[in-house]
């Protein structure tokens, strides 16, 4: 199905220069560099000691991140390929990659709008209707509207086949009632990505539905689940009789698993991109830091680093330019998880014993960074089902 959002998408990329340079020039004038008192790159990663701690740096994280991306959106800059109903300029799909490219080179983040930003837009395009797009679409580029997944369950993990959240149909609507956990960013979303079951249990994946359910009403409860690493990042999600209008049925009743296979590729490429994907010169300032950077084992380390992070880029890279890639969103999103995992170990080896104190600042950033490495294994499905999924798809073994 052709992208409604970009209709000059696959153009030729004539005035690229001179866009790249004009994009240039404002972040320059706009965005903090990196490493500054101002950068704010990592304002996403939210840490506390308690529930209520952790609500108050999540509100300032969202804050932070909805004025940047209104910045971005009054410049001109985001959703650039998008429709002008949607909010965008119609421009080539390129343009988007540009300022995406820029975007990373400064102290920025737009990861607390992650769903809203690439998941939301993902699955409306190739499944909503024109009518969902221009109410939902335009206030995420606006950044008035967060978004979350409500996907998983205490019986139904990795498995969202065994979703058992129903959707009853109601007067003008639906009534949902069920219970949905691991859900990140809940407690600072106005929107969520619903999947519930609308048919029978036997019925499996052809008895799932996806609905857009407003999280601020009367049956939505939000209990945050304390990590191994002290934070808040997950949560539990009760939906008691939740009401879903007639216009947040994205697809038809049953369509749920075709809608949830485009919103998990799309995170999968997400969380590809992830901030820990940049972890190959903060390892060699952490080893300057220290002044151990002329050790062989370390430079092994930083070496081996920049390989993962390097080799990441460049299949990115392929993606993003159009090339034809097999299992592109488990490739990416396995590269990832496996390259923040090591980049943490490997921290955790350079700094040696101050790796064990407690609340020290320097070590501090990297063991949370070691504590959340396994959660990201999980997130967006398991490392198992994304080499399950090269398997069959992109080499094409049986199942």
């Amino acid at each position: 199905m052709p992208n409604p959002s970009a209709p000059a998408a696959g153009g030729p990329e004539e005035g690229r220069a001179e866009f790249q340079a004009r994009v240039h020039e404002w972040f320059a004038a706009n965005a903090p560099r990196r490493g500054s008192p101002e950068d704010f790159s990592a304002v996403h990663i939210v840490s506390a000691r308690t529930a209520r701690e952790y609500h108050e740096s999540e509100q300032h994280a969202i804050s932070v991140t909805r004025a940047w991306q209104r910045r971005l959106f009054d410049a001109g800059l985001a959703g650039r390929s998008w429709r002008p109903e949607y909010g965008g300029h119609g421009a080539p799909a390129w343009q988007d990659e540009v300022v995406v490219e820029e975007q990373s080179r400064w102290g920025v983040s737009t990861k607390m709008f992650a769903v809203g930003l690439e998941m939301v837009p993902a699955v409306l395009f190739r499944h909503g209707t024109h009518e969902q797009r221009v109410t939902f679409l335009p206030p995420i580029l606006r950044g008035e509207h967060s978004w979350c997944q409500l996907l998983s369950e205490p019986g139904a993990g990795s498995d969202l086949a065994g979703v058992q959240t129903r959707a009853t149909p109601v007067d003008g609507g639906w009534s949902v009632t069920g219970q949905k956990v691991w859900t990140s960013n809940a407690g600072c979303s106005e929107y969520a990505l619903l999947i519930a079951r609308t048919g029978t249990r036997e019925e499996g994946r052809a008895g799932l539905s996806c609905f857009v359910l407003a999280m601020t009403q009367p049956g939505v409860e939000i209990r945050p689940l304390r990590q191994m690493s002290g934070a808040y990042h997950f949560n539990e999600v009760f939906l008691d009789n939740a009401f879903v209008p007639e216009l947040g049925l994205i697809g038809g009743r049953g369509d749920g698993w075709a809608v949830l296979r485009t919103m998990l590729a799309s995170e999968r490429a997400a969380i590809g991109g992830g901030t820990s994907a940049r972890s190959a010169a903060q390892l060699v300032g952490l080893a300057l830091r220290l002044g151990c950077a002329d050790d062989p084992g370390v430079r092994d380390l930083l070496a081996q680093a920049a390989i993962r992070e390097r080799t990441l880029d460049l299949l990115r890279a392929r993606i993003a330019a159009g090339h034809t890639v097999a299992a592109a969103g488990p490739t990416t999103k396995l590269l990832y998880s496996e390259h923040a995992r090591l980049s943490a170990d490997a921290a955790t080896t350079i700094l040696g014993l101050a790796a064990t104190v407690v609340d020290d600042p320097v070590s501090a950033p990297w063991l949370e960074r070691l504590l959340f490495a396994p959660g990201l294994r999980l997130g967006g499905g398991t490392d198992e089902i994304q080499r399950n999924a090269i398997a069959e798809r992109g080499l094409g073994l049986p199942r």
